[in-house]
């Protein structure tokens, strides 16, 4: 029996992806000299294939307008009042023909709604927008016996049955032969694995001759990375299912039909993916205190451009041994969208089911002292239940610092429904604690920050600073690593939530403005404790 970490066990098996070339930021590559280019002559650009998912081969066809061999770049536009098209990053090599046509091919970014182009010189194409697929990965049981009349999410306790999995939601194209592992959760973080499969015709895989003991067992379905040719295609998991499997099977008078028994959180083929969060050029950026306080150069930055997928490292900085492990105690999952980490409640757009804590937090990346900075955005599609608690923190890397939580730095605490957030810190028996009046994180996506050193912690929003601690009491002096969170309980019923990280960085301590000028923090006692 193989019991593993989440993200360590695709890594022995393969899955970590190497990390495809991404676009760059505008703050530190826009290229104000490319915006002014025209459009000559009979400048062409035509991409193929129309569905992609990001990381994904994209050919890029077309002619730059003119005769001569000529060396030609790719840039992008990400749609956003005030913006400038600016380099992709790690693309080169590219030339033209003497006829002034080109054809090369580069992974597919994953965000939506922004522009690609070709450029040589003075010389630009037509700009081609791309809205990439989701990847996605469904899963639902099939094989028991009709006359049971069960769920999509029954079976039956020593009758095998059959898991099927289906690796074309939202259009995405199919990968034939993929490779796909059937898992089974042993705790929020740890999963065995039950069995392999792989990617059909169309589109599905299946797991036949499964057998599991009376109970509620969670399975979920990993496809693998595809890495062949120019693909850079990241590996991605299910929304975990939970199987109801009982202990003998029921009388035929008292089944019930399978049209009547599907449920929603489970059911594969009676889901709709959640409507996609708006599109990543929708409004102007906010300021970062990274950018106004000179904390540059990066350590690590996390972009999720391209075909990245959680074990990555990081796209840039000098702490490229970064990954993120996925935690889900519930319905929950961790995955990319949108060009960014997306922490979603559960798959349904609204209705039941969404309960539970699911969490992503930044491993082999920890340091005791230093920034990090990161812009968040919330989705809902439900206000009739309890918000999520959703956490940015700083927590400590290894679980003997842990102490019950009681040395955790809040970044930023907000809800979906919310217009407020608190930040804070914690050292064993003393807290400090401050709030902030902000809009609805669903209609603003504020970049929160903290600053930690030996002798003081800063909180910022959109690059201003909003409190300090000031003093080495509330300063733990042990490794602490980025952590997101969805909070909430097995019990309970929450709001249908997902929380989008655009991008995620890390800065040392030493370089730029120390700010310890915000407002101070309320002090008080510490009684809570967390698991």
């Amino acid at each position: 029996m193989l019991h593993s970490r989440t993200a360590l066990a695709l890594a022995a098996c393969g899955l970590v992806l190497t990390m495809a070339p991404a676009v760059a930021s505008t703050v530190e590559t826009a290229d104000a000299r490319a915006s002014s280019l025209q459009l000559r002559g009979t400048a062409s650009l035509t991409t193929s294939p129309s569905s992609y998912v990001g990381g994904q081969a994209i050919t890029f066809s077309g002619n730059i307008g003119t005769s001569g061999k000529r060396k030609v770049t790719l840039q992008l536009h990400m749609n956003r009042p005030g913006d400038n098209w600016f380099g992709v990053r790690g693309f080169s090599g590219a030339k033209t023909l003497a006829d002034g046509s080109f054809s090369f091919q580069f992974q597919a970014p994953s965000m939506f709604g922004i522009r690609y182009r070709v450029v040589s010189g003075k010389r630009a194409t037509p700009p081609v927008s791309f809205n990439a697929r989701l990847q996605d990965v469904t899963t639902w049981v099939e094989g028991t016996n009709p006359d049971y009349g069960l769920d999509h999410n029954q079976a039956v306790a020593g009758e095998p049955f059959t898991v099927m999995a289906d690796a074309t939601v939202d259009g995405a194209p199919v990968f034939v032969g993929r490779g796909l592992t059937l898992q089974r959760r042993l705790d929020g973080d740890s999963w065995e694995d039950l069995g392999r499969s792989s990617v059909g015709a169309d589109g599905n895989g299946a797991f036949p001759g499964v057998s599991l003991p009376a109970g509620v067992t969670v399975v979920r379905v990993v496809a693998d990375e595809i890495s062949s040719g120019a693909n850079r295609i990241g590996w991605i998991q299910s929304f975990p299912a939970y199987v109801n499997v009982l202990a003998s099977a029921p009388a035929p008078e008292q089944a019930r039909s399978p049209k009547q028994g599907k449920v929603a959180t489970t059911s594969a083929r009676a889901v709709a993916l959640a409507a996609p969060s708006a599109r990543r050029g929708a409004g102007a950026a906010s300021a970062t205190a990274s950018s106004k306080y000179g904390w540059y150069p990066i350590l690590s930055d996390y972009t999720w451009e391209a075909g990245q997928s959680l074990t990555s490292p990081a796209d840039l900085g000098s702490d490229r041994d970064g990954w993120w492990l996925d935690y889900a105690d519930g319905a929950g999952r961790v995955s990319k969208h949108n060009g960014g980490l997306y922490l979603d409640s559960q798959r349904n757009r609204s209705g039941p089911g969404d309960f539970g804590t699911t969490r992503a937090t930044l491993m082999d990346s920890a340091r005791a002292y230093g920034r990090w900075e990161t812009r968040v955005r919330l989705t809902s599609g439900e206000s009739s239940s309890t918000d999520f608690r959703v956490l940015v923190e700083l927590v400590p890397d290894r679980a003997a610092d842990y102490a019950c939580g009681r040395r955790n730095i809040t970044v930023a605490e907000v809800s979906a429904h919310g217009t407020s957030m608190s930040f804070g810190a914690k050292a064993d028996t003393a807290q400090w604690t401050g709030s902030k009046s902000i809009p609805s994180v669903i209609h603003s996506s504020p970049a929160v920050a903290v600053e930690v050193s030996k002798r003081h912690i800063t909180w910022f929003l959109n690059g201003k600073p909003i409190g300090t601690v000031k003093g080495k009491a509330a300063v733990s002096d042990v490794p602490m690593t980025l952590r997101f969170s969805l909070v909430g309980d097995q019990a309970g019923e929450y709001d249908k939530t997902g929380l989008h990280s655009d991008w995620q960085r890390g800065f040392g301590i030493d370089s730029g403005k120390l700010v310890t000028k915000g407002p101070a923090l309320k002090k008080s006692a510490l009684t809570a404790c967390e698991s």
